[in-house]
């Protein structure tokens, strides 16, 4: 199995699928941030467009700076308060504001200072509309502004055209003039004070001054009339209700009077209060009746249960009491007595008959009182029904004025709530009438506006600054876009990070290449002068040293790619055509033959072939001649007017190159010539348009990958090697072709390799010979005349 190249060993895997090595290197492109050095780089090469938007800028700045009308700015310094002097504690007729709209209040007053009514007013009172100065600040002369005013009418002529409409009139003042006093004015309220400041600019500075002042004057007045403007509509709306209010006073006196003759009423109090009274002492009186009925109606029931003896009258009266008591003693004597004596007896019959007669006193008395209670029971009960009666009339006299005191109530409470009302619009009123002549001095000048010295635009010093800092930022800008742009590659650094690849050798392009101490010589002049061999070249050939040194350093790339032996097949393509590859095998050919190895440059591209141009040799019989048996192999192979240096020409252009390619005869052919020759460099059609590339690439023991740099795209490139499948492993590396060195990235490439840099003072003249060998230099023809063949 063949040996694979160190450098491939380490990035790519066998038989690894295309997603996933294209992810890989996406990621090992990802893990590296530009730098402040890749955006130096970036603006190094494309220096001189950050330099021609720098230098453009600070020309149309100063321009335009030196060319504008100068414009001089007045400010008037204003203290508002959000409340008027208490000169009287009256309410004012705007409302104050809260301490919670304090931020509104002083955001509507600015307001105020921009409308348009204000702006109207001082352009009337100050005549401006009859000013030049005002009317046409920039004047006639300033070409600038009239080369402006004619772009944008040319541009607008091109726009669709929307149907005019007349301007209104405000307060006599032109809409136009209006808009340009605003565009003059500028509010300034300073932070964390009540103070604010009117700024014109005006093209003159006594103008600027004269404007300022007005406004402030203007500002006030609008105040003064504005507040008068709402003190007079509510005094007129006022005196309307007043007048009402009078009507509807005198209307609901009218009706209560009515009220009281037509029920008697002087005073609702006072009757109400006697009727009330007199209610309450018949309920009182009847109450006491009700109790004294309801005792004597109990006695009744204990006579009409004769039982008498519990009676009260009877229990609380002193002489039946007595009574009882000498009826008991009188019949304990009697008693006493008829145990000792016989019936008849004087002393006994005595006391008999004192006993009768106290028995007769004691009923008779009973009898009196229970006769007493009644007649005390009837007559309670008809002093009940008496007061009872009296009670229910006066109950109802008392509820007749109830319903009476209500309505009364009704138009008395209507004629209070009109009087009130009355007094109170008639209070406001003559408050009114005194605040309307009181001066508010809630805003004060705080600093007249002074004539500037000084024009405040344009700011030279500052329009320059930052215009040039604008063309700096935009030279950037677009260096950036050009770079983001720039789809090719151009550096090592960019090949390695991108493909995942080596970069042998970054060839240069021989017309980018520093030219010596006679410039005016042409490319004839080299070819001429080259063409004598044995000649030693001149400090003027430093060109083409170094593409020689170049092609070396390609030839040690080769040499030091395997640990023990180099590869002796090896094959150059390219992802497209015309990026060298043809000049970049047969230059490595001629590199490898100085060495002193033998070197079979093979034209494999049977589609295109110019090997034989390029070594100019006889093309009329090669490969494919051979490979279809119309020709030997020995018989095809041409020797050069380079020793060690053989090469097989395509021959005639076959109609099926791929299949030739991809035969058995060419897969022996390249075997039995490894034997012959210490190496074979195989010049193959490029990968994108054909499969020939691909087929040979099995056939070769490593590739060489030739890209011309800042030309072709990365993608192209990419895909192109992924289109080698496996056989991707066998890249040693990339050839960066045909670059421009003259960029910031190979800027001390190109000083190394600048002849002055040799004859420099002080610097020791270096040789550019190539080493000796006989027509050495011839061959580096080649490669600058590159762009002729592919």
């Amino acid at each position: 199995m063949k040996e694979l190249s160190p450098y491939s060993q380490e990035r790519i895997v066998l038989l690894e699928p295309e997603d996933s090595l294209s992810n890989r290197r996406h990621g090992e492109r990802g893990g590296d941030a530009p730098n402040l050095r890749d955006y130096w780089h970036v603006a190094r090469k494309h220096q001189w467009k950050i330099m021609t938007c720098f230098a453009a800028a600070v020309a149309a700045s100063a321009v335009i700076a030196f060319s504008v009308t100068p414009t001089y700015t007045a400010k008037a310094t204003m203290l508002i308060e959000r409340k008027d002097p208490q000169v009287v504690n009256f309410k004012q007729v705007l409302a104050e504001p809260i301490d919670a709209e304090e931020n509104s209040y002083y955001e509507s007053q600015y307001q105020i200072l921009k409308s348009r009514s204000l702006a109207a007013d001082v352009i009337k009172t100050l005549g401006l509309d009859r000013n030049p100065a005002f009317t046409n600040p920039g004047g006639d002369d300033n070409a600038v502004v009239q080369l402006w005013v004619k772009a944008v009418a040319w541009l607008k002529s091109f726009l669709p055209q929307t149907p005019a409409v007349e301007s209104t009139d405000l307060a006599g003042v032109s809409s136009q003039l209006i808009d340009a006093y605003g565009g003059m004015l500028e509010v300034e309220p300073v932070k964390r004070s009540r103070l604010v400041k009117i700024a014109i600019s005006a093209a003159t500075p006594a103008l600027a001054a004269q404007i300022a002042n007005a406004h402030a004057d203007a500002y006030i007045r609008q105040g003064f009339t504005l507040r008068n403007q709402a003190n007079d509509e509510a005094r007129r709306f006022l005196q309307t209700k007043l007048a009402e209010l009078k009507g509807r006073v005198e209307q609901s006196e009218h009706a209560l009077n009515d009220f009281r003759r037509q029920n008697g009423i002087i005073s609702l109090d006072d009757k109400e209060n006697i009727v009330v009274d007199r209610l309450a002492d018949l309920n009182k009186r009847l109450t006491e009746a009700e109790a004294e009925r309801i005792g004597l109606e109990a006695q009744a029931r204990l006579i009409k249960q004769r039982q008498y003896d519990s009676l009260p009258a009877v229990l609380s009266h002193s002489l039946i009491q007595n009574l009882k008591a000498q009826v008991v003693q009188l019949e304990a004597e009697h008693a006493k007595l008829s145990a000792q004596f016989l019936p008849g007896y004087p002393k006994l019959a005595q006391v008999k008959a004192q006993m009768e007669e106290s028995r007769s006193r004691l009923a008779q008395q009973i009898e009196d009182v229970v006769g007493g209670i009644g007649s005390a029971f009837f007559a309670a009960q008809g002093k009940e029904r008496a007061l009872r009666l009296q009670m229910e009339k006066q109950k109802a006299e008392t509820l007749k004025l109830k319903d009476a005191s209500v309505e009364y109530s009704i138009l008395a409470r209507q004629v209070d709530t009109n009087k009130q009302l009355y007094e109170s619009v008639l209070g406001r009123f003559k408050e009114i009438s005194v605040a309307a002549g009181i001066p508010t001095a809630n805003v004060s000048i705080v600093d007249q506006a002074e004539v500037p010295r000084l024009p405040s635009k344009p700011q030279k010093k500052l329009n320059l600054m930052l215009g040039a800092l604008l063309g700096l930022m935009g030279g950037l800008g677009l260096a950036l876009i050009f770079e983001h742009l720039d789809n090719t590659l151009r550096t090592p650094e960019e090949v390695e990070r991108y493909l995942g690849l080596p970069n042998l050798v970054v060839v240069p392009d021989f017309f980018s290449l520093p030219r010596g101490r006679w410039p005016w010589k042409s490319v004839t002049h080299h070819q001429r002068t080259l063409s004598l061999a044995g000649n030693t070249p001149s400090a003027d050939h430093g060109r083409f040293s170094v593409i020689n040194e170049a092609y070396r350093k390609l030839r040690t790339s080769i040499f030091l790619s395997r640990s023990e032996t180099p590869p002796k097949t090896i094959l150059f393509t390219s992802a497209t055509a015309a990026e060298g590859k043809t000049m970049t095998a047969a230059n490595t050919a001629i590199a490898l033959a100085h060495q002193g190895s033998t070197v079979l440059l093979i034209d494999a591209d049977l589609h295109r072939p110019s090997c034989h141009k390029a070594l100019k040799v006889p093309g009329v019989t090669g490969l494919a001649d051979y490979l279809a048996s119309q020709e030997e192999l020995y018989r095809a192979i041409k020797p050069t007017s380079i020793a060690n240096l053989s090469v097989l020409n395509c021959g005639s252009v076959p109609p099926s190159p791929t299949e030739l390619i991809g035969s058995r005869k060419m897969r022996d052919t390249l075997a039995h010539l490894k034997d012959d020759y210490d190496f074979l460099l195989i010049d193959s059609p490029p990968v994108m348009p054909v499969s020939d590339a691909v087929i040979l690439s099995s056939l070769a023991d490593a590739m060489i990958f030739v890209v011309e740099g800042q030309k072709t795209p990365k993608h192209l490139v990419r895909k192109a090697i992924a289109q080698l499948g496996n056989n991707q492993a066998k890249i040693l590396g990339v050839v960066l072709n045909r670059v421009d060195i003259r960029g910031p990235e190979y800027r001390e490439y190109y000083r190394y390799y600048n002849p002055q840099f040799y004859h420099h003072p002080g610097h020791r003249h270096e040789d550019t010979r190539t080493g000796g060998h006989r027509g050495e230099t011839a061959w580096t023809l080649m490669s600058a005349l590159g762009r002729r063949f592919k």
